[in-house]
């Protein structure tokens, strides 16, 4: 299963979907997460026919609506998946955590928090924002392993890092 994962769009529709394009067509995924920011292009993904799962970011008034939530965890393909906008956010999981997702900040990463795998895909809210140029990632999972990758819009990986599932680890944050 691969997973595309967007954030911090602010409301940059073109440029949004011009990733999800790229990830769904020639990247191969099947689902798409939206990080927040803005919580309204989670459903302009949604009415567009893409499978799209999203938080509300900071800006948004969904941020501050308690029947949406913060952070979500789901399981794709087994992998146990939090996300949220803010990372600080993710300290509320409790249990099993094979992969945690989050934006806010704009600069794509990936790395681990207290040993459980960490991406940041970066952002889509203008070819350069913050210093930073737009990227989104990719969540390849498979059998033995996943891979978290960054991308930039012209479909050229940046960053791509391969961690093992280990089935019997139950990962917490």
């Amino acid at each position: 299963m691969i997973l595309g994962v967007l954030s911090d769009t602010h409301g940059n529709l073109p440029m949004m979907h011009y990733a999800a394009d790229i990830l769904t067509i020639k990247l191969g995924a099947t689902h798409l997460i939206h990080l927040g920011d803005d919580w309204e292009d989670v459903e302009d993904l949604d009415s567009r026919g893409y499978f799209v799962s999203g938080v509300p970011g900071l800006w948004c008034d969904a941020y501050r609506d308690p029947h949406i939530p913060r952070v979500r965890l789901d399981v794709f393909d087994g992998l146990a998946v939090a996300y949220a906008h803010d990372k600080k956010e993710l300290q509320s999981i409790s249990g099993r955590v094979d992969l945690l997702l989050s934006g806010h900040t704009h600069q794509s990463v990936v790395d681990e928090v207290g040993g459980v795998p960490h991406m940041n895909p970066g952002h889509l809210s203008r070819p350069r924002g913050r210093g930073q140029e737009a990227t989104f990632g990719r969540v390849a999972i498979t059998e033995d392993r996943f891979i978290l990758s960054i991308y930039g819009l012209d479909g050229e990986g940046h960053v791509s890092r391969t961690f093992l599932r280990d089935k019997s680890k139950k990962g917490v944050v």
